[in-house]
């Protein structure tokens, strides 16, 4: 009897997993071959793929399907591959797509629960991403040029003390990042280049705020059953415990000196006062939103954006000739930090170029992730409510059907006149649609500022091999090894 229940249990377990791995097959959608009970992620969770590549892999193989149908166990998702589709996920069709992938609590893990990048609902990712916007517009950022003039000297005398010495690209501008974010959005005196025991440094690195090991990242993207089991967050409680203790001290102290900025601490609080005197609001922590609004800004100004720095960096160290004509650009415009403004930055032609090639290569998210929130049916297949929907954005800037040769670092390919002719939405570093990074017109200045500032006085020399991979496969981000080199020679 024994023997004949489990004959019966595995034929039942046979079936339905024929059952629920043939769901894209009964939608007329091409599908990744699956193994039994995994699906299509047995490689990821074993370690022997990272997401990047996996992605990258079934672009690259079936991309010619547009929509390609592979399941996380049973649960069934789709990679997009066809730009006309993109378009509709992102932009055309954002009322069926507006929620991100991630599948993230706002009570285990409030910091990364209320990023604009995971945020669930149109109310709240408004309301969260208003106040970041609100810090960024063209006045705003015109504002922002004399703290990054302030940090330039702490740099300057951080390069002279190494004596030549090889510098490692990601804490250089790690700290560099840092002191620009604290001073512009904080108000805090920036110390990353001249005091070992700031707290931004110890604290609030990527390795101190991410927990974001496989197992939470995989949860929370493809199994987010596993996070709410085992309350798995993306961001450490000691980074988070780091964020609200900051922001209360700063708070304090801006309330007892009667002190006020116009900063993204003061546009955040002047928010959450407004809303705490209104009957409806969206939150009852406002300290926690105050925190995670920092937390958030900060993981923008500082982490992605010193990983296309450090990208940059080192792109222009292992191209002469285009750190070259990249330094005659910046000469043509000033000879000194003090030239350069809001105005002038954004009339550099050849910087803008060489920025928008690196992040073609090196876009520190790789992917982009949307929930379906309504049915709705693209090119005759109904994607139902709920289906997770990825685009490989780093498998369009790496395809040589819309790149050619996509290995070779090559500014040119984003000069006006061939950007005119690059298939729309192939490009995708920062997102596209309503729900584009928020952050990205700052750190697209605070990168270009610090390259104008190094490029000025010093040369960038290669330590290493310009084919050695730089990519560090254990980070969430695409980020260059911590190890990755270089020297700053003085002109």
């Amino acid at each position: 009897m024994i023997l004949e229940l489990i004959i019966l249990a595995l034929i039942a377990l046979y079936i339905f997993n024929w059952w629920a791995h043939d769901y894209w097959k009964r939608k007329n959608v091409f599908s990744v071959p699956t193994e039994f009970f995994f699906g299509n992620i047995r490689r990821l969770l074993q370690k022997k793929i990272t997401m990047y590549s996996m992605f990258h892999e079934f672009h690259n193989k079936y991309k010619e399907h547009k929509m390609i149908g592979f399941y996380s166990f049973y649960r069934p998702m789709l990679i997009v591959t066809d730009p006309e589709i993109v378009k509709r996920i992102l932009v055309t069709d954002f009322n069926s797509f507006y929620n991100s992938g991630f599948d993230l609590s706002t009570t285990v893990d409030p910091i990364m629960g209320l990023n604009p990048f995971t945020i669930k609902t149109i109310p709240e990712w408004k309301e969260i991403r208003g106040m970041q916007a609100a810090h960024q517009t063209q006045v705003k950022l015109r504002e922002l040029i004399p703290g990054f003039l302030k940090v330039s000297d702490n740099m300057f005398g951080y390069i002279k003390n190494q004596k030549n010495q090889p510098i490692k690209v990601l804490d250089f501008a790690f700290r560099l990042t840092v002191d620009f974010a604290v001073l512009n959005a904080f108000g805090i005196e920036p110390r990353s280049f001249t005091d070992p025991d700031f707290g931004f440094i110890k604290h609030a690195s990527a390795e101190n705020i991410f927990s974001a090991n496989y197992l939470n990242t995989f949860g929370a993207l493809f199994f987010p059953l596993l996070c709410r089991l085992f309350s798995l967050r993306l961001v450490t409680k000691e980074a988070e415990g780091f964020f609200v203790s900051m922001s209360k001290s700063n708070l304090q102290h801006r309330l007892s000196a009667n002190i006020t900025r116009s900063d993204l601490f003061d546009t955040v609080v002047k928010s959450q006062k407004k809303k705490d005197g209104q009957k409806n609001k969206v939150y009852n922590q406002s300290e926690m939103v105050i925190a995670a609004a920092c937390a958030n800004f900060y993981v923008d100004a500082t982490i992605t954006s010193s990983s296309v720095l450090s990208f940059m960096l080192l792109e222009l160290a292992n191209h002469q000739d285009i750190q070259e004509k990249l330094r005659e650009e910046i000469l043509s415009v000033g000879k000194k930090p003090e030239d350069f403004d809001f105005e002038k930055i954004n009339t550099m032609t050849y910087l803008q170029m060489v920025f928008d090639e690196c992040m073609r290569m090196h876009a520190p998210v790789s992917s982009l992730s949307r929930t379906c929130t309504k049915d709705i049916v693209i090119n005759d297949v109904t994607i139902s409510k709920g289906t997770k929907v990825f685009i490989a954005a780093s498998a369009f800037h790496q395809d040589p059907e819309y790149y050619s040769e996509p290995k070779k670092f090559d500014p040119e390919r984003f000069s006006d006149v061939n950007k005119q002719s690059r298939v729309k939405y192939t490009y995708l570093p920062f997102g596209e649609g309503p729900r584009i990074c928020v952050g990205f017109k700052y750190g697209t200045l605070a990168v270009k500022i610090s390259v104008i500032f190094v490029l000025l006085k010093y040369r960038i020399v290669a330590c290493v091999d310009a084919n050695e991979s730089l990519y560090d496969p254990n980070e969430f981000f695409l980020t260059p090894k911590a190890d990755a080199t270089m020297k700053l020679e003085e002109l």
